[in-house]
C-alpha cells in the first residue's frame, strides 16, 4: 500500500488501483488513519458534497518517497455527515518509475489503445 502523509502525520494508504498510463496518474480508494481526522478543518470546500486536501507526500510500499510532479491530492465525496468515497490520486509520476511501480497500468493501457 502506498502511504500519504502530511505535515509528517500519516493519514491514510492506497493500492492505487488504477491509472492512466500516458499522463503518469495512479488513483485509488483512499483508507483513512485515525491522523486523517485531524485534517478535517484544512479541507478545500470544492461545493457542498466535495472536499479537497493537498500538499501531501506519498511513500512507495518499500518505504522511498514517490515524485508527483503534478502533486498528490485525496478528494472525498458526499456530505460530511454521509461520506460515501475518499479518493487519493497522484499526477505526473515520471518514467520510466510509473511502468516500474504499475506495469499493470501500461498493460492495461496497451491493450486498450496498442503501443
Amino acid at each position: 500500500m502506498y502511504e500519504f502523509w502530511i505535515d509528517g502525520v500519516l493519514i491514510g494508504h492506497s493500492k492505487l488501483e488504477r491509472g492512466d498510463a500516458p499522463m503518469g496518474v495512479a488513483f485509488g480508494q483512499f483508507l483513512p488513519t485515525d491522523g486523517f481526522e485531524n485534517l478535517r478543518s484544512r479541507a478545500e470546500v470544492l461545493d457542498s458534497d466535495s472536499r479537497r486536501w493537498e500538499g501531501l507526500s506519498v511513500k512507495t510500499p518499500s518505504g522511498h518517497e514517490l515524485e508527483c510532479f503534478a502533486g498528490a491530492v485525496i478528494i472525498e465525496y458526499g456530505p460530511l455527515d454521509d461520506v460515501f468515497a475518499i479518493e487519493a490520486t497522484c499526477l505526473g509520476i515520471g518514467y520510466p518509475l510509473y511502468e516500474e511501480l504499475f506495469p499493470h497500468h501500461v498493460k492495461t493501457y496497451k491493450e486498450q489503445w496498442g503501443n
